[in-house]
């Protein structure tokens, strides 16, 4: 009899996936609650106008149908409709919505091409003359962890993932403006990857480029998560560069990295912290508003703030009117030391641009 209980539990956990095991797309229905790893074809991918893909596996509503849901903001739709007839493995938590298994997508990494690494990042780590690149991890303080918040599923942060680009010349006696880059979805395995359009920050005089996120990165995080993070990173640089907390800051992002940073403003002024502009490129979304309302920083601080806007003409992510419109709701929300730039690219950084707005906020009146 024991013998038999033996064989029975050996067989069941012999069919039972181990967290991250692969499958077919055709038995996803049987793990419904559990980590795996999916693999197929994508049959079709379809984006709806909320910026939510839809990356099919076998015939639509057939019962051995797959879905793998990418929110908004994850990839743009042109290089989701990349995947199109490729071979993938999506790893994530099976879900069923009506009746039908599916995964939705929670970084950029959970999606790649069969047998590859991630599709939408690359390995490649920052290249230039004259640059120190760290990376590091930072636990968080208690009261951080309280500040951050908790996630939509309840999860609360424990550490920051953190880089910071030096120039070599660089000296901590010195007080130097600080870039601090917020995250967008092609970040989490190697955020110094994030830095890589800002290098040219630390070829000039009195600049440090730096960034730093949670675990989690998506859209739904509370508005003080990424601050908390900044702070964090701060902190611990400061042990190593003192004085580094009463340092100017400069926000910088693209896409969602730039809802971010607007979003991030109020709590790191009402922190405290030297914040003095915003370098925003692609932007689809302003945080300004929302900032002001839930942490009420001095009404004549971000008033003094300087905003730069920076949009490409041939901007897939994001059309122009409602680039127009989000920057005039800046302006509305109080913000009026505001400038716009259009220049003949796609989105992401433009060097000129950058250029351009670090120029604009080293001016002084």
């Amino acid at each position: 009899m024991i013998g038999k209980l033996l064989f029975i539990s050996l067989a069941i956990l012999l069919a039972t996936p181990l967290p991250g095991a692969a499958i077919p797309h055709t038995a996803a229905s049987q793990h419904v609650g559990k980590m795996v790893t999916v693999t197929g074809t994508v049959s079709s991918v379809r984006t709806i106008p909320s910026g939510i893909t839809f990356l099919n596996f076998g015939t639509r509503g057939a019962a051995d149908s797959f879905t793998a849901v990418a929110r908004a903001g994850l990839s743009d739709a042109e290089t989701l409709k990349a995947f199109e007839g490729k071979s993938v493995e999506v790893s994530g938590t099976v879900e069923r919505y009506k009746d039908s298994p599916q995964i939705v997508l929670k970084n950029a990494e959970d999606l790649r091409i069969s047998g590859e690494a991630p599709t939408l990042e690359t390995e490649e780590k920052p290249q230039s003359i004259g640059a120190v690149v760290k990376a590091f991890t930072v636990p968080l303080e208690r009261k951080e962890i309280r500040a951050a918040g908790v996630t939509f599923a309840g999860e609360s942060p424990s550490e920051a993932i953190a880089s910071v680009i030096l120039p070599k010349s660089f000296d901590p006696k010195k007080p130097h403006r600080i870039l601090a880059v917020f995250p967008d979805f092609f970040t989490k395995s190697k955020p110094e990857k994030l830095l890589e359009p800002y290098l040219s920050v630390v070829s000039r005089d009195g600049w440090i480029v730096l960034t730093a996120r949670g675990e989690v990165l998506e859209n739904d995080l509370p508005p003080q998560w990424h601050a908390v993070m900044l702070q964090a990173t701060i902190r611990h640089l400061s042990s190593d560069y003192p004085g580094m907390a009463e340092w100017p800051i400069y926000l910088a992002g693209n896409a969602d990295g730039a809802t971010r940073a607007t979003i991030s403003t109020g709590a790191l002024l009402e922190e405290d912290y030297d914040v003095k502009g915003t370098f925003l490129s692609s932007l689809r979304r302003e945080g300004f508003t929302e900032s002001i309302e839930k942490f009420n920083p001095l009404k004549m601080t971000m008033k003094k703030l300087k905003v730069f806007v920076s949009y490409g003409s041939q901007d897939k992510l994001v059309s122009e009117k409602d680039n127009l419109a989000e920057t005039e709701a800046i302006r509305e929300a109080g913000l009026k030391i505001l400038r716009r730039e259009v220049h003949a690219g796609r989105s992401g950084i433009d060097a000129k641009s950058l250029a351009a707005a670090l120029d604009w906020f080293e001016e002084t009146k």
